[in-house]
Formats: structure tokens, sequence, C-alpha cells
């Protein structure tokens, strides 16, 4: 079969899991010998809520008919309109479902004028549509420019663009406008208002591309990760407070956070900063580390945690980090800690103080995480 691989294109453009993942996907169908596959990007900005909406409209007109099959996994590529469409999903709009609720915001726009109340009308009315896209967004166009509506309408984040972007969700991820629903994980399955109800969901581990990843001895505690909130370094590096065990503590990784958790971790000559690393270098610190400590919160998969499996390496996590605690068995090839400092490093001491009990979750976790494969995720994907 011919198989387009479909997928927003993040502006400014960044290589992050999802990228990987679509490259991965390719590669495998591509190396199967009986299908051909293509990855069709469009540039998706999310600077406010009209270039999302844009993003949206432009993905729903994309015609891929020369297609055998499309697959879909990220919003709001999964908007393309093809009679064998698969969805396995990344994750939605986070902001706007499961961790919209941060925000402290409503679900819907409070007091709305009488333009938004006749555009959730017709919203319900013409549920699921996908013909009736057009004249949605150009109902949508005609609010964007209308005089006298409330300056904070089209706020992003926000109630109003929450309700557009679950209404067009909803219009892509229909049950007749898909063929087959499935996740990267069963923390995304399993998150509410994700897929529609009573809807059969495969769940596909997806393996990862990067190469060079093998045992080697292993002398520190070692995490990688993109420096935001959400992935919680902080809360390693905390932790290396309480931790008695001779650990020096590695951190490979970029973002925004970057200058805060460099001061942080200043007061503490056991962590060391060790920026963005290229992928032959973060192979090797996976394979030279003696556990790995990774920690989001509600993480969708989680590439880390297949890594150091790969690498024979424990990964110590947390109960609410989400796809990691899939891969992850307490006890047998690592530890799952409650997500606080004094947890994280008695999980931390446990691991350095037990070497028989280390070596044998070494084994365990190279076991595990050996049985993530592209053959698996293919035979779920073109079932």
């Amino acid at each position: 079969m011919n198989v387009a691989v479909v997928a927003p294109c993040p502006v400014p453009y960044a290589v992050g899991g999802a990228e990987n993942l679509w490259r991965g996907l390719q590669d495998a169908l591509n190396a199967s010998g009986e299908h051909q596959a293509e990855i069709i990007k469009l540039p998706s900005p999310e600077h406010n809520s009209a270039s999302l909406l844009d993003s949206y409209r432009r993905f729903s007109e994309l015609d891929l008919s020369g297609f055998d099959v499309v697959v879909s996994g990220k919003y709001p590529a999964w908007m393309v309109h093809h009679p064998r469409h698969v969805c396995w999903m990344l994750h939605r709009l986070r902001g706007l479902y499961d961790s919209y609720h941060f925000f402290g915001l409503p679900d819907t726009y409070p007091d709305a004028p009488a333009p938004v109340i006749e555009l959730r009308a017709w919203m319900d009315e013409h549920a699921g549509e996908h013909a009736a896209l057009g004249e949605f967004f150009e109902r949508v166009g005609a609010l964007q420019r209308a005089p006298g509506l409330p300056a904070d309408l089209f706020a992003f984040p926000g109630p109003f663009i929450r309700e557009l972007v679950h209404y067009l969700d909803g219009v892509g991820l229909a049950p007749h406008a898909i063929r087959r629903y499935g996740a990267i994980a069963a923390t995304v399955r399993d998150r509410p208002d994700y897929f529609p109800d009573g809807a059969e969901v495969f769940v596909a581990h997806p393996p990862t591309s990067l190469s060079g990843l093998r045992p080697r001895r292993g002398s520190y505690l070692f995490t990688a990760s993109r420096l935001d909130p959400p992935k919680r370094i902080d809360l390693v590096i905390r932790a290396m407070e309480h931790v008695t065990a001779d650990v020096q503590l590695l951190v490979a990784g970029g973002g925004p956070q970057a200058d805060e958790l460099a001061a942080l971790a200043s007061g503490n000559p056991r962590v060391r900063m060790l920026g963005r690393v290229s992928d032959a270098q973060l192979a090797r610190l996976y394979g030279g580390a003696r556990a790995v400590a990774f920690v989001p919160y509600a993480e969708d998969y989680g590439y880390v945690t297949l890594e150091a499996m790969l690498c024979g390496v424990p990964v110590v996590t947390t109960t609410d980090s989400g796809g990691p605690t899939e891969l992850v068995d307490h006890g047998v090839n690592g530890l799952i800690a409650e997500p606080e400092p004094h947890a994280l490093a008695a999980a931390v001491d446990r691991l350095w103080h037990n070497r028989r009990e280390r070596w044998r979750m070494s084994r365990a976790a190279r076991e595990r995480a050996r049985r993530v494969t592209w053959d698996a995720v293919l035979k779920e994907v073109l079932a």
C-alpha cells in the first residue's frame, strides 16, 4: 500500500519525540518491502488562535486521495479526510484538554454575546460533519473581523478557542471519519475526551530511532529531557540533596528552564548540567549510567524510559508520570516512587546500595524494551 504519514511541522522547527516517531514509522513501512510511505507535513504554528485555526483549516483541505492509507497521530493533521484513515494518537492539544484546568479558566466562554451563541447552536447542529467545515471557517472568520466583540474572545488559551478546537477535533476524529483508532500508550488511550465513546482503541508503544544504545559500565545517575516545567527536572535536582549514596547526577537537554535549573543545581557539586548533546553523546550517556531518573508529569509516553532500558539501565520514575509507568514494573526493571524529593532520593539510594537487585533489574529492563518493535506497531496500525 501507499501510505501517507500526515503530521504537523512545528513553528519554529524543532526535532522532538513526535518528529522521530514519524520518521521511524516511515522507515519501518518502507523497510517492510510491502508498502511505500511518505511523510506529509504542513507548517503548524500555535502562536495564537488565528494561526492554530488556520492550521486546522489547511489540513482539512488537504487532498491525499492518491494514497491508499492515511496515518495521523496529532492535531491538526487528523483533519485530513480519507476513507482509510488510521489515527495512532500521540495526544490532543493538551492545554485545551487534560491540562486546561491548570489555567483556572471556565470550560465555555461566559456571558457569550449573541454571535457566539449562534455559532454554538450551529456547531451543535453540524457536529462531526466534514462537509460543514467550509461554512464553519467562514463563520469563525466573520467573528474574528466583527467589531464590538469582547477583546478576550479569541484568547489562547481560553474558553472560546477551546470550544472551537473541541468541535474541530470532533469532526476530524468522528467514528465515520476514522477507520481505526490507536494510541502510543495506555495513558493516552485512557484520557477523558480523547476518543469517541465506545471506540475500540489499540495501544502500540513506538520504538526509538536512537542508535548506539548498548550497555556499558554504569557509574552515575542520568536524566535527559527538554528543560521545561512538565518534565520536572527540578524534582530530580532537589532529590539529590537527600541522596546519601555517592551519586553524581548528569542532566542533558536544553529549553526554557535552562537558566533556572542551572541556578538550582549550582549549589550542589554532585549535579552537572550538560546542555544539549548529540545523538551519539546521548546514547553513550545512557549506556554509562547506573540508573536513569525520568519523572515528568503525565507524560504521553517518553522515549527516555525505553532508551535507558535498551541499555539495560533501570529507570526511576514516579506514580504520576504516565507513560513511563507502562514500561517500568516496580521492583522488576526499575522503581516507581512518589513525586517528591525524599521518595525519589530513597529510590536512587536503593539502586546504589543493592548491586544484586540492580543487576537483576538491568536484565529485566533490557528484555522488556526489546519487545517494543516496529513489527508490532505495523501489525496494529495497518490491521
